[in-house]
């Protein structure tokens, strides 16, 4: 004879019951019998992480810009292929539009701001000026606002632009593609959020803002300002 016991709840309550019946119970064996010894386990296979290449990269930077809407301001032929600028540096002046915080990590070499432009707007009218921020959105609207002000010698960088940038010259063998402010070669780059980091060139060395979303609102909320996008 055995006890069985059966848990039931009340209105929160568990109450248990213990009920007296007849249960069958096997005979203890007169020999012990000895545990069976446990299935070998394998070991897991270590994880890696396969670094991404060249094009894959540049393919999931083509596919942030397009994500963040770069689209909606309609700049087509008034983008610069990342290549073009590499091939003919002399040919145009890139307009850095980012914040001092990210210019502060690294620049294109020879970038001005666009305080700078703005400020003497007429010393430029003879030139093609490429905008560029980390990957191409903000630019696009800076770019975006200019041309709609008259500056139509202004275009877009394209290809992902600054982490595009660095992805084709660090392909290309160029360790330090970005200067800092004392104009000193440098492999850092500010990618705005740490997720971008890995798309930057290889041995690029990412710096992010502390809250990126706060930021991207902000900024979203500057271009809806500034160009009604």
């Amino acid at each position: 004879m055995a006890d069985s016991v059966k848990e039931t709840t009340t209105e929160g309550a568990k109450v248990t019951t213990i009920v007296t019946e007849s249960v069958a119970v096997a005979p203890l064996p007169a020999e012990p019998i000895a545990a069976e010894a446990p299935a070998p386990v394998e070991p897991a296979a270590a994880v890696t992480s396969t670094p991404l290449s060249t094009e894959e990269k540049q393919t999931q930077l083509n596919a942030t810009v397009e994500g963040l809407g770069t689209g909606k301001f309609n700049l087509g032929e008034a983008t610069v292929p990342v290549a073009s600028i590499i091939a003919n540096p002399e040919k145009y002046v890139l307009l850095d539009v980012r914040t001092v915080e990210e210019m502060a990590v690294g620049i294109i070499p020879g970038a001005i701001t666009k305080a700078s432009f703005e400020a003497e707007p007429e010393k430029y009218a003879d030139k093609e000026v490429v905008a560029y921020c980390t990957v191409g959105y903000v630019s696009g609207a800076c770019t975006y606002e200019l041309r709609k002000k008259g500056h139509e010698n202004v275009k877009n960088m394209g290809d992902g632009a600054l982490l595009g940038y660095t992805l084709a010259q660090t392909s290309a063998g160029v360790e330090k593609p970005l200067v800092n402010p004392a104009g000193e070669p440098t492999n850092e780059v500010h990618t705005f959020m740490p997720a971008l980091a890995a798309l930057a060139g290889e041995g690029m060395v990412g710096k992010a803002f502390e809250d990126p979303p706060a930021v991207l609102e902000a900024a979203n909320a500057s271009i809806k300002e500034r160009t009604g996008l």
